[in-house]
């Protein structure tokens, strides 16, 4: 019996930082473009749940025969100490007037994004994440009174949902900071510019 080979190493993610945002410019079967990228200050919290991940099952032969499944699409929330107006402006496809008013429209139609972030992991190191087409639906905004001497804070939660490049079909990029050849020195840049990959063609 063959002996298995180790595991990679294991340690979980313990905090959201560094939330930067680029926008799509262009994305055609030839090619896709992005914007130059703006950090988004004060995340809290970052979650990405499949949306449509239920398998369409074949049956052959009195048996489960084939598994497909449908295109990835990803919900994506984003939990923020506070979504400036101007941030919203850009994600939103809001428009701030010329009194610094934000003004929505039944017609704003929001842009697509590009989200990236880093996680520090228990460990020291940071997992670094991608998200390549994002679109974001409108804000969820809370106010809640003061009670005395009682403040709850209120917090901005950006909703996107999450879909793949028509360029290429990527839709997501994850990186390991120590793992897989991911040096740190990799990791110090992986967030200045949207992420491309590079593969080695196979001979």
């Amino acid at each position: 019996m063959a002996t298995p080979a180790s595991s990679p190493q294991v340690a979980s993610t313990i905090g959201l930082k560094n939330v930067v945002i680029a926008p799509l410019v262009t994305d055609t079967e030839a090619e896709h473009t992005y914007g130059d990228l703006q950090l988004m200050s004060g995340a809290i919290e970052a979650s990405i749940t499949p949306d449509n991940a239920d398998p369409d099952i074949q049956y052959a032969d009195d048996i489960e025969f084939d598994v497909l499944y449908p295109d990835p699409e990803l919900s994506f929330k984003t939990k923020m100490a506070d979504i400036p107006l101007a941030i919203q402006e850009m994600i939103f496809g809001n428009k701030i007037d010329d009194n610094g008013v934000l003004i929505r429209n039944a017609s704003d139609k929001p842009p697509y994004y590009a989200v990236g972030f880093k996680s520090e992991k228990s460990d020291g190191a940071y997992r670094y994440v991608w998200l390549y087409k994002v679109r974001a639906k409108p804000v969820t905004e809370n106010y809640q009174t003061k009670e005395g001497t009682t403040i709850t804070r209120q917090t901005g939660e950006i909703e996107w949902t999450a879909i793949k490049r028509t360029h290429d079909g990527q839709y997501q990029a994850v990186a390991d900071e120590g793992q897989n050849g991911f040096t740190a020195e990799k990791g110090a840049t992986f967030l200045q510019s949207v992420y491309e990959p590079t593969f080695t063609a196979s001979t």
